[in-house]
C-alpha cells in the first residue's frame, strides 16, 4: 500500500465533481497534491501537458479530466466528445511515460461496457462489445485509456492502472440541462419547479431503466484508495453494487425537493441503456469505503444546490 503523505500527486480535471472529490480525500491524507484545471492547461496540447509535468514533478496522477456529458450532448457533439476526451487521455499517459512517474490511476466511465442488458458489468467483460449507441462516443473515449495504459505496462514497465466509476452525483455536478447527467437535470427541473410553482415536469423517456449512483465523495475516496491499493492490469469497477429504476429516482427526489405536482414521462425520448450495473465484488475485497445512502446523497446534493446555485 502506498503511503500518499508528503508525495506529490497531480490530478487532471481538477475543476469537476469527481476530480474535487479526489483532491479532498488525497488532501485528507496530506498529499501535496497539484490540480490541473481546464482553465490554465490545454490538456489537448501536449507541449502544455508537458510543462505542467515538468513544474509539478509529479510522482502518482489521477487522470479525471474528460469532456463529456448526458445523452443530448453526446448526440449533439459526439465526435467532438470522442476527439477530446481521446486526446486529452493519450497525452497525459504519455507524459505519465516520459517524465517516469511512479503511477498513474486512469479513470474509465461505466458506459465503456458493452450494451449488456440483462447481467451486472463485470471488469474481464469490457471489449466484447460495443457501448450503447447513445454513448458509444464518450465510452469508446474511454476505452483508450485502458488501451494506452495496458501498452504501456508492456513496453514501458509501468504502473499505469484503471477504475470504472459508475454513476456519480452531489455537489459541484454541472448543472446544465444539455452537459448534465440525470441526477443532476433532475434536480435542478424540481427544484425550479418547485420555486416557481410550475404544475408539470418533463422526465424523459419511460422511467424503466436501471441506474447505479455513486456520491462523489465517495467516489472520490474509493479512487484514492485504489491508487493507494489497486496494481493490476484489469480494470477495478467502483461502485455501490446497488441499482434502482430512474422511476425510484424521481421519486426520491420529488420527495426531498416537496415537489406536488405531476411528474410527466415523455416516452418519445430515448431511455438509453436499460441496465447499468458494475459487480463490485472484487472492489469490495480491496478498498474500504462507507457508503452514503441515495437518499442521503441526494439531501445533500439538493441543500448544496439550494444554497450555492439558486
Amino acid at each position: 500500500m502506498i503511503d500518499l503523505k508528503d508525495k506529490r500527486v497531480v490530478v487532471t480535471g481538477a475543476n469537476s465533481m469527481v476530480g474535487r472529490a479526489v483532491i479532498s480525500s488525497l488532501r485528507n491524507r496530506e498529499a501535496a497534491v497539484w490540480g490541473v484545471y481546464h482553465q490554465d492547461v490545454d490538456l489537448l496540447n501536449l507541449q502544455e501537458t508537458r510543462h505542467t509535468f515538468e513544474i509539478a514533478a509529479p510522482e502518482y496522477l489521477i487522470h479525471a479530466a474528460g469532456w463529456n456529458g448526458g445523452i443530448e450532448w453526446n448526440k449533439m457533439y459526439p465526435a467532438d466528445i470522442f476527439y477530446r476526451t481521446s486526446q486529452m487521455a493519450l497525452n497525459v499517459l504519455k507524459c505519465c511515460e516520459q517524465y517516469k512517474i511512479d503511477k498513474c490511476l486512469s479513470i474509465l466511465a461505466s458506459c465503456s461496457y458493452p450494451n449488456n442488458q440483462e447481467s451486472v458489468l463485470k471488469e474481464d467483460t469490457l471489449w466484447d462489445g460495443a457501448p450503447n449507441g447513445t454513448v458509444e462516443c464518450h465510452g469508446l473515449s474511454k476505452r483508450v485509456l485502458d488501451a494506452y495504459s495496458r501498452q504501456l505496462r508492456k513496453q514501458h514497465g509501468m504502473n499505469a492502472v484503471t477504475v470504472v466509476l459508475t454513476n456519480s452525483y452531489g455537489p459541484h455536478d454541472s448543472f446544465d440541462l444539455e452537459k448534465t447527467k440525470v441526477v443532476g437535470a433532475l434536480i435542478r427541473k424540481f427544484v425550479e419547479a418547485k420555486k416557481t410553482n410550475s404544475p408539470r415536469v418533463e422526465c424523459w423517456g419511460t422511467g424503466s431503466p436501471k441506474r447505479e449512483f455513486m456520491f462523489c465523495n465517495d467516489a472520490g475516496e474509493a479512487i484514492v484508495q485504489a491508487l493507494e491499493k489497486y496494481d493490476e492490469e484489469i480494470p477495478l469497477n467502483i461502485g455501490t453494487g446497488i441499482e434502482v429504476t430512474i422511476k425510484e429516482l424521481v421519486e426520491i427526489i420529488v420527495g426531498e425537493v416537496g415537489y406536488q405536482g405531476e411528474v410527466f414521462w415523455d416516452t418519445s425520448k430515448p431511455d438509453g441503456q436499460m441496465k447499468k450495473l458494475l459487480d463490485t465484488t472484487k472492489m469490495k475485497s480491496i478498498l474500504d469505503v462507507q457508503l452514503v445512502s441515495l437518499k442521503e446523497g441526494i439531501k445533500e446534493t439538493i441543500d448544496w444546490y439550494r444554497r450555492e446555485i439558486l
